[in-house]
């Protein structure tokens, strides 16, 4: 027989949005706006197990005081599995704001636990694609580097990105992302395995009102397979916990490491 006394679980996670201790407004993809986002549940401590018993198992989606999605399951022995999902469509996810979500079991000796509740933000403002594409400052005036860039390619690359502007604030993420082609124009399928995703954290004014870089490293992996017309492309975004707030247009830089006069590469 399941346990009398109530027990407490952890706050629900949802697939697809960041857990609260890493974006405690629940941010909500603009992409499960309009699929529905679905709930993990963890099979519960001590579930009913004997003929006839059963566990019920609501979930709860409140806004501004109004319970907009009581979904109630019943749960028999034969049903059970290490974790529940359950989803809620996106007719719940129409009205912008914060939203509650929380879950309460009800066990065959009809007690009650319940979970702590997680906040989940609604926002169906449009995504702003304000941001000025990434820069290459040591490239040279032709889009190049090359054998004489400085610093050496094998140091890294520099990308440099562009003041964001008075929509950011700090505490917004910044997720650049690298990636090389055998093309000039980052055409055709990418290289394997050059791909790079490098976060930042803004963490003061100084950050938001000038231009900050990162460095692409390291040189074997992400940088060395482009030898010969080359190039890479580079994207950034912006988020605000799990909500994409801004992107940036593609930059392109192209890499030649043909030592002039020769057919063989510079650099290790």
């Amino acid at each position: 027989m399941p346990a009398a006394t109530p027990l407490i679980f952890d706050t629900p996670k949802v697939i697809g949005v960041y857990d609260a201790d890493v974006d405690p407004e629940g941010n909500i993809p603009s992409e499960l706006l309009q699929t529905g986002i679905d709930v993990v549940i963890p099979l519960w401590p001590e579930p009913s197990t004997e003929p006839g018993e059963r566990d019920i198992l609501t979930v709860y989606f409140e806004r501004a005081g109004q319970v907009l999605a009581p979904i109630v399951n019943t749960y028999y022995p034969q049903d059970l599995q290490p974790e529940f999902i359950v989803h809620l469509g996106p007719e719940y996810l129409r009205w912008d704001g914060v939203a509650e979500l929380w879950y309460e079991l009800l066990n065959s000796a009809d007690n009650h636990s319940y979970s702590f509740r997680r906040n989940l933000t609604i926002d169906h403002a449009p995504i702003k694609n304000d941001l000025v594409e990434a820069h290459f400052p040591h490239a040279t005036i032709n889009g190049y580097l090359n054998c004489s860039t400085v610093p050496p390619l094998w140091s890294g690359v520099t990308v440099e990105i562009a003041p964001l502007g008075s929509e950011y604030a700090i505490g917004d993420r910044i997720e650049v992302e690298w990636e090389g082609f055998d093309s000039l124009n980052g055409s055709g399928a990418p290289i394997a395995n050059t791909y790079k995703k490098i976060t930042k954290t803004i963490q003061t004014d100084t950050e938001l009102r000038e231009s900050f870089a990162v460095v692409v490293l390291p040189y074997e992996v992400h940088i060395k397979p482009m030898m010969i017309k080359s190039s890479a492309i580079v994207k950034y975004s912006v988020y605000r916990g799990g909500r994409l707030k801004g992107r940036a247009p593609a930059g392109l830089v192209r890499i030649d490491r043909i030592i002039p006069g020769t057919d063989l590469p510079c650099g290790p």
